[in-house]
């Protein structure tokens, strides 16, 4: 009983220090990144170039005040966009410029799709359906 008594007057004189605590919603919950899906990125045959230039009124406010990076980043952007693909496999750029102003910027790639193993196959160079037949 003095025992106790010690233990409890040792506890109850002991000073509290106050902190405040809390976890991120990360720490709670276990994200998964991965893919349940199996895909492959299937890469064009056929190259496509893409150009953004001063001679037309939208390619001259497009470049107006772009520096070179941000002129490869753009080109990059609308040539993804306008030929429908994931990526652009093995960019290559040539730029014209007049002193610091960019002029013209083409990019030169492979247009990259990414497929479902699972759905139909297709002729990178036609684009169109192909029968494959799998025997076990």
């Amino acid at each position: 009983m003095v025992i106790a008594a010690i233990v409890t007057l040792t506890l109850t004189s002991c000073k509290t220090r106050m902190t405040a605590g809390g976890t991120s919603a990360a720490e709670i919950i276990d994200s998964y990144t991965g893919s349940v899906n199996d895909v492959n990125l299937e890469i064009a045959s056929d190259p496509i170039t893409y150009t953004i230039d001063i001679s037309t009124d939208e390619g001259r406010l497009k470049l107006s005040k772009l520096s070179l990076s941000e002129a490869k980043s753009l080109a990059l952007r609308e040539a993804v966009m306008m030929n429908r693909c994931a990526k652009i496999v093995n960019p290559q750029y040539t730029q014209l410029m007049k002193g610091k102003r960019v002029l013209r910027v083409t990019v030169y790639g492979f247009p990259a799709v990414y497929r479902n193993q699972a759905a139909p196959q297709y002729d990178s160079r036609t684009r169109q359906e192909i029968d494959i037949n799998v025997r076990h």
